[in-house]
């Protein structure tokens, strides 16, 4: 990009201006969209169609009343004598007034998407109730209209006029604010005050059969069947002169509709569609050879999107009058790809597939199709991939190598291996270079002649594409390796100098590269973006300019200036204009052209600008004319809807449809919300929608959203429905929007509704569980109770078990001891026995020993004998107080008795004397010391002295009971 354009360009997304109604091209033929009864699946007539305030389409058919979405079509409801439905319209509240055959009435659409129609024959007395077929039926103001050729039926009020003919009525005509009425006898009348009152001369009308009257500021324009057209102005009846009299006399108009700037549209029953201008001048005629699939027309009418709705005796058929895009058609074209297309000498030229062709363009651009078709150029059947005008002529570059046209002729110039295309040397207009399937050819012109010279030497790849800059530089783009710099010698015979650039240079990739020449400037596309050359380190580096409006995410695929100085790209998929303002900024506009993708052939874009204004697009769809001054609006609102709701699961239940009959219609109000409550059992739900807009319907894309599911939309796709299961209990809404090729986000559409928990999670249910649980907890703490107090009945039982059994072995330890100590006593006694046995035997035996020493007192009178016998005497009776015998045996028994007190005694208190142990066992039983001083053979004051001195040896204090301390030791 120059600098001069650097300075030009303030680029900002460009919307065309809003026009409100719809202007036919004259060049090319209008896109159009058939719809066959295969399709739709109802009869294939059709005899009127409509658009609500939503933009729901509906139509007149022979099976009822059908409707289309833009995705779905269905019947939607029928007369109650299942007649079909010969006309149509609406109010302001989308009640939509039916004619059929035999009856007419209203229709609207209920809560569950339903539509319920209502006869209005009732309030008809019975000699009126026998009419044919109600061809029209129009609403002014706060009646309506209902036409048959019997009879005309005003609704107002509840009530119903009627108007009878003498004979019949022919047609019915609303013409602005007017009704007018053709009577076979009477000629026209207009209807006043719920009258009709013949014109002026109006019996100039009989005959006539008249098929649609147009208001226009030169009075009232007239459709006839077979005559033509008439204008009627100031009472003077007169033929309408057009181009196309000799079409509409021959095939018998049956209806027409008003256009933009004066045009009208006239459907014709054996020749299709005619467009005229106000001065009468052919602007289109598209008959079946176009595109229509039927050439018998039935109805006219235009949708708010500028769309032309054509219905006819077999099929629908939608024309984009108000595109700026056409076809450029003829009545022997046949699908082929498009490579190329040239005006040369007011010819179209056009490269195909399938060889050269060319068509007259002055005679086909101003309508004058039936004398302009595409004749083939002979000699030429292969794949053409180029052509262009080099000086004063016309060549054509084809796989048998390079050839010149001369009118519908063509002469081989070069048979060579293929050829891609030529350019001019910069600086020699003399010299074309020609890039070919295996290297470069140069041409030369020789007496205004091109004329073959050689191939180049130095170079033999593929070169498809070729630039060349001031400095005589040839630039080639390899779609699969990279770029070509070549320099050719002085002689032009061979290669001097060749550089080679890939991705190591700077591009992304090596893939996919063009070439291209801007303002004197070479460009690169590539599959991120437009590059360019840096001078300073020869570097292959993104366009600031470029980079900063067509991004560095697109495949670059082609740049080509016009005539304008507008730059045209295709980036991606899409395709563009950067077009100068009178202001001298630049601006993109993009969005005429989203019908063009994906319809390029894959590497070989092609657009094609004249002098003139006029673009050719090369596609696999033919040829595709643009026109630069026609406007269509592309920011037009739409809706989208949900079409129908069913539960899939146990089985497919409707919650919402408007196909024919499938749900209850005895709803009370048609104003109510539908909000349903499923059960859990119907968790499983399926959700049809579509967008109400019919321009590329099959490329809109959509988004949906559960709320209550969901946290987010979900991502655009082209997908019509959407299915979910297993919800769980909880109140949803259900969101979709739609997104149309032009970008515009629809209003979106909604549905409310609740999923009821399974019966064990209801709240009657949590009441159960609760009492249950009270129950339970209940039932469990009674039961605790009990078990605690048999455990503690059992523990009491237990208890005195245990206490008996201790009792009882208490008893019987008790027992046992009483057992061993009567025993110890028995022994202890029988010991004593014993004891006092040998010492009672031992006592007799010294007092025998005594005795008889007192017998030998008694014997001797020796006082010195007797004082002998005396001492001996008194020594027994003292060593038989020593008793140490008899003690010894009283200790044994007394430890028995008294655990072994004795030895502890001893063992605590060594210093004690046997005397002192004596004492303390006498203490032990108990015993004063009187008792004491006999049984230690010392007096009384003794046993105190020896007290006192034992007090000391156990180190008692004075306070302290020696008696006590010996009892408890």
């Amino acid at each position: 990009m120059t600098k001069n354009i650097r300075r030009l360009l303030v680029l900002s997304i460009f919307f065309l201006p809003y026009i409100s109604t719809a202007q036919i091209k004259k060049i090319g033929v209008p896109f159009i969209t058939n719809y066959n009864p295969k399709t739709y699946k109802a009869a294939s007539e059709n005899w009127d169609v409509l658009q609500d305030s939503k933009g729901m389409m509906f139509f007149a058919n022979h099976f009822g009343i059908m409707q289309f979405d833009g995705v779905r079509w269905s019947i939607v409801t029928q007369p109650d004598n299942k007649s079909m439905v010969r006309s149509l319209a609406i109010d302001k509240k989308d009640k939509i007034y039916v004619g059929a055959q035999g009856d007419f009435g209203y229709v609207v659409q209920l809560c569950n998407g339903q539509y319920k129609y209502t006869s209005l024959v009732n309030l008809l007395p019975a000699s009126a109730r026998n009419f044919g077929d109600v061809l029209h039926t129009v609403i002014r103001k706060d009646e309506v209209i209902f036409f048959s050729i019997e009879r005309i039926f005003i609704y107002k009020n509840n009530k119903i006029k009627v108007l009878k003919s003498q004979v019949n009525f022919d047609e019915f005509f609303e013409v602005g604010q007017q009704i007018y009425v053709s009577d076979n006898t009477k000629g026209l009348q207009k209807l006043e005050k719920d009258v009709l009152v013949p014109i002026q001369n109006s019996e100039q009308f009989v005959g006539m059969k008249i098929r649609k009257i147009f208001e226009t500021k030169n009075g009232l324009l007239l459709l006839t069947q077979k005559n033509g057209l008439f204008s009627y102005k100031d009472n003077l009846l007169k033929p309408f002169v057009t181009e196309a009299d000799y079409l509409l006399k021959q095939n018998q108009i049956t209806t027409g509709v008003l256009l933009s700037d004066g045009y009208f549209g006239i459907g014709t029953r054996q020749t299709g569609l005619v467009v005229l201008d106000g001065e009468g001048q052919l602007i289109q005629h598209i008959n079946k050879q176009m595109g229509l699939q039927n050439e018998y027309v039935t109805n006219l009418k235009t949708d708010k999107e500028g769309n032309l709705w054509v219905t006819l005796k077999e099929g629908i058929s939608v024309i984009q009058i108000s595109s700026p895009l056409s076809r450029i058609l003829d009545t022997s074209n046949s699908e082929t790809k498009i490579y190329c297309s040239q005006i040369y000498q007011d010819k179209l030229y056009i490269a195909t597939d399938n060889g050269l062709f060319w068509l007259d363009w002055q005679a086909y651009k101003t309508g004058k199709r039936e004398n302009a078709h595409f004749q083939h150029i002979s000699g030429m059947s292969e794949n053409v991939w180029n052509i262009g005008v080099f000086g004063n002529a016309l060549l054509a570059f084809e796989k048998n190598g390079i050839f010149e046209i001369n009118g519908a002729s063509a002469k081989l110039l070069a048979k060579i291996d293929g050829a891609w295309q030529g350019v001019i040397i910069p600086n020699h207009p003399d010299l074309l270079l020609v890039g070919g399937y295996t290297g470069l050819y140069l041409l030369k012109k020789i007496n205004n002649v091109w004329v073959y010279q050689h191939k180049i030497k130095g170079f033999e790849e593929s070169s498809r594409i070729i630039v060349t800059d001031a400095a005589g530089n040839i630039w080639i783009a390899h779609g699969y390796k990279g770029i070509y710099k070549l320099k050719f010698n002085e002689t032009y015979d061979s290669v001097s100098n060749l550089t080679f650039y890939n991705q190591a240079d700077g591009f992304p990739s090596s893939l996919f590269l063009n070439t291209f020449k801007i303002n004197n400037q070479i460009l690169f596309g590539t599959t991120k973006g437009v590059y360019k050359q840096d001078v300073t380190s020869n570097k292959m580096v993104p366009d600031p300019v470029f980079r900063k409006y067509l991004g560095m995410e697109n495949h670059i695929r082609l740049l080509k200036a016009d005539h304008q100085n507008n730059i045209w790209y295709v980036s991606g998929e899409n395709t563009g204009k950067i077009n100068q303002k009178k202001q001298g900024n630049l601006h993109l506009e993009e969005l005429p052209f989203r019908k063009l993708r994906y319809l390029y052939i894959p590497g070989f874009e092609n657009i094609q600008t004249t002098a003139g204004g006029d673009v050719f697009f090369g596609t696999q769809d033919g040829l595709i004319h643009y026109n630069s001054t026609k406007r269509k609006t592309y920011q037009t609102k739409y809706k989208s809807i949900i079409s129908e709701v069913k539960c899939i699961f146990p089985k497919d239940s409707l919650l919402f449809s408007s196909r024919y009959d499938v749900l209850p219609t005895n709803v009370e109000s048609p104003h109510e919300t539908l909000s349903p409550v499923l059960s859990y059992s119907n968790n499983s739900l399926h959700f049809s929608f579509a967008a109400l807009c019919y321009d590329e319907a099959d490329a809109t894309k959509y988004e949906y959203w559960l709320e209550g599911f969901e946290p987010k939309w979900s991502d655009w796709s082209l997908q019509t429905e959407k299915e979910y299961t297993n919800l769980p209990e909880n109140e949803y809404v259900f969101h979709v929007r739609a997104k149309n090729i032009y970008d515009v986000v629809s209003e979106e559409a909604v549905f409310r509704f609740e999923i009821s928990p399974p019966w064990y999670r209801t709240s009657w249910a949590y009441i159960l569980y609760l009492t249950l649980f009270a129950v339970l907890i209940y039932t469990i703490i009674t039961y605790q109770k009990n078990v605690a107090e048999r455990k503690r009945s059992q523990l009491i039982i237990n208890q005195e078990k245990e206490l008996l059994f201790t009792r009882a072995e208490f008893n019987e330890q008790k027992l046992l001891l009483e057992k061993e100590n009567l025993e110890a006593t028995i022994n202890l006694k029988n010991a004593k026995v014993a004891s006092n046995t040998v010492n009672l035997i031992h006592l007799n035996e010294i007092l025998l020993s005594i005795k008889e020493l007192i017998t030998e007192i008694k014997k001797e009178k020796d006082p010195a004998v007797n004082l002998n016998i005396l001492t001996k005497i008194n020594r027994i009776i003292d060593h038989e107080l020593q008793g140490d015998q008899h003690w010894n045996e009283f200790e044994e028994i007394f430890n028995q008795l008294h655990d072994n007190f004795m030895q502890r005694l001893k063992t605590s208190f060594p210093e004690l004397t046997p005397r002192d142990m004596r004492l303390c066992a006498y203490l032990r039983m108990n015993f004063n010391t009187k008792e004491i001083a006999p049984l230690l053979g010392i007096s009384v004051r003794g046993v105190e002295d020896t007290r006192y001195r034992i007090r000391k040896k156990l180190k008692l204090s004075s306070e302290a009971n020696i008696t006590e301390f010996i009892l408890n030791f």
